[in-house]
């Protein structure tokens, strides 16, 4: 087989949908004739842990890693213990003082990314196994994109085919603008994604308009391969609750936060009997606090929502199982138009109807209205739209997403195989 060196920060034990990507891709590409070698950190600094992952991991997958250091030791002394789950999204809350300045020092301090110091020694280690065992090409995955200048510097020494994978977009994520970067760090972070753009043989995306967008910003090639399902996680039998259960699993915070909806859902909940008595709202992952608590200001969907600690990816394949639809919330954002989130595809193939919020029509809007399902703008849909499609789906909640094959992460894998094999 040929070998690829794959360049990642998350890596199981890790949990969460950083993850999920690349742990799929490596287990097909061996069926493909790819020998993956995964280099990620040794002790890396997350709080989201699926030990159940590990499992997953293909045993012609080889893992080399090496301890990384990062700032965050400092960044708990300086704004307290509890903001540990804040730390790898990086964005605290602008409304405390000590939360705007973490969010300063992040955007100002750190370029690309707390994980900067981790390039060096990295490429040092590289290079001295590189120089004894030989790969045919090189992927670096970011988010964090400090994984792309370790790549970088090894395209330089050993110019080999290089793809650099984003699951995000760099420069022109909106959030960085809660970061309050001054121009002269801004310029830095546009020349680091100029040169990975130029340098890359190919940069790789999660949506079509990422794609296009890397593109217009310099890179030679770019290609859109989409985050999807693997099958096998879904062969599982289990029963849908008896309530009529609303779902969604994963990040929720101000900038995904569908305000209409909660009050909409009050609205009904007062207004209809049966909705009433089946309605439950089903929440995990990493919640906002403030959000939680502006939930719990809704008197009759309070009682009626139920709040998960951390489950492990197979938990949550279940939950979706279990439910009669399913929450997908974009980022309220511009770069939200080209986000398609990993749990889109797995709710596809639960087979569940999907009640979608996002910013305006893009990827996952044409994905979600081709299976069925309802889109709706965070800005423009007022509360009698949402109730509309809400009472839609509560009356008939059955689902087709029999087209979703394409998305499988076996069909996906094939894809970046003949992307690698073009390279080489």
């Amino acid at each position: 087989m040929k070998k690829v060196l794959i360049i990642v920060y998350y890596w199981p034990p890790s949990g969460g949908a950083g993850v999920q990507r690349w742990l799929k891709f490596t287990k097909y590409l061996p069926e493909f004739g790819w020998k993956p070698i995964i280099y990620t950190p040794d002790n890396p600094d997350f709080s989201l842990k699926d030990e159940s992952l590990l499992k997953e991991v293909h045993p012609e997958v080889e893992v080399i890693k090496k301890p990384i250091w990062e700032p965050y030791g400092l960044y708990r002394r300086l704004f307290s213990k509890k903001d540990d789950k804040e730390l790898s999204t990086g964005i605290k809350d602008q409304k405390s003082q000590g939360g705007k300045l973490a969010n300063w020092i992040r955007g100002n301090l750190f370029i690309p990314d707390p994980k900067v110091y981790w390039c060096k020694p990295s490429v040092k280690f590289l290079t001295q196994y590189l120089d004894k065992n030989p790969v045919d090409a090189i992927i670096s995955s970011g988010t964090p994109h400090s994984m792309h200048l370790i790549a970088l510097d090894l395209k330089r020494k050993f110019n080999l085919p290089w793809i650099a994978d984003f699951r995000d977009p760099w420069t022109e994520l909106d959030i960085l603008k809660d970061y309050q970067i001054l121009p002269s760090r801004m310029k830095k972070y546009r020349a680091y994604e100029k040169e990975v753009l130029v340098s890359a043989d190919l940069a790789l995306t999660t949506s079509k308009v990422w794609a296009e967008d890397f593109k217009r910003l310099g890179a030679r090639k770019a290609e859109c391969i989409t985050n999807g399902f693997d099958e096998t996680d879904f062969d599982m039998k289990v029963d849908p609750y008896n309530e009529w259960v609303m779902s969604h699993f994963g990040l929720l915070n101000h900038l995904r936060n569908p305000e209409h909806l909660w009050t909409a859902i009050e609205e009904l909940l007062s207004e209809r009997e049966d909705f009433a008595e089946k309605f439950r709202l089903h929440l995990g992952g990493t919640i906002d606090k403030d959000l939680l608590q502006k939930l719990q200001q809704f008197p009759l969907l309070s009682r009626r929502l139920k709040v998960f600690p951390y489950l492990s990816h197979e938990e949550v394949i279940k939950e979706y199982l279990k439910s009669r639809v399913l929450l997908l919330l974009l980022f309220n954002s511009e770069s939200g138009k080209g986000n398609i989130p990993g749990k889109l595809f797995e709710y596809l193939a639960s087979n569940k109807p999907i009640l979608a919020f996002g910013p305006e029509e893009g990827d996952s809007s044409d994905i979600v209205t081709n299976s069925k399902g309802v889109f709706l703008k965070y800005a423009n849909d007022n509360k009698e739209t949402i109730k509309k499609s809400l009472l839609g789906t509560f009356r008939d909640d059955m689902a087709d997403h029999s087209s979703a094959k394409e998305f499988s992460r076996e069909q996906l894998t094939k894809k970046l195989a003949t992307l690698l094999e073009e390279l080489v």
